[in-house]
């Protein structure tokens, strides 16, 4: 007896496949969650990136198409410029830099870096890059984003064998 004559299984064979693809899309479209506007007076979380667990110079932040960008600029071998682009205008921006998940340390304000909104500053000691957390606190249009990073990004090393301050590495 051949398999492929015997027309049931032929046509299950085909079916199968087709019905299969067509009940993974069905059941996405039910049972996902639907996106929507952020509310005013609601708080979001940012999710991490990650270039921020990475030595690349820039950390980004984003949920949904709210996003923000972080970079560093080294003033002396114990302060560090921290610097913030969002793509939407901030009403203001704080951060904490942390050592733990239990540390308490005081949010300081960024500084608007223009009238726009999308650019912000803060000058901060060294972080540690092992061990040190960013806390960031952004309100745009009455609705809150709050989210944590790494500071390894602010090691950033060149091909050439020098860290972010110029100095030799090994």
């Amino acid at each position: 007896m051949n398999i492929l004559k015997n027309k049931h299984l032929v046509i299950a064979m085909i079916v199968a496949p087709i019905l299969a693809v067509l009940s993974y899309f069905a059941v996405d479209a039910i049972v996902s969650e639907k996106p929507h506007a952020a509310q005013p007076g609601q708080r979001y979380q940012l999710v991490e990136k990650p270039n921020c667990r990475y030595s690349s110079g820039v950390c980004g932040l984003k949920n949904g198409d709210f996003e923000l960008t972080m970079t560093t600029d080294w003033k002396d071998n114990n302060r560090m410029l921290l610097r913030l682009q969002s793509h939407y205008p901030l009403d203001g921006a704080i951060v904490a830099m942390v050592d733990s998940a239990s540390d308490d340390q005081s949010p300081l304000e960024m500084q608007p870096d223009g009238n726009d909104g999308l650019r912000w500053f803060l000058e901060l000691p060294r972080p540690n890059p092992e061990s040190s957390r960013l806390r960031l606190v952004v309100s745009s249009k009455e609705t809150l984003y709050y989210g944590e990073a790494a500071t390894e990004f602010s090691v950033y090393k060149t091909s050439f064998g020098e860290d972010f301050r110029g100095e030799q590495t090994e």
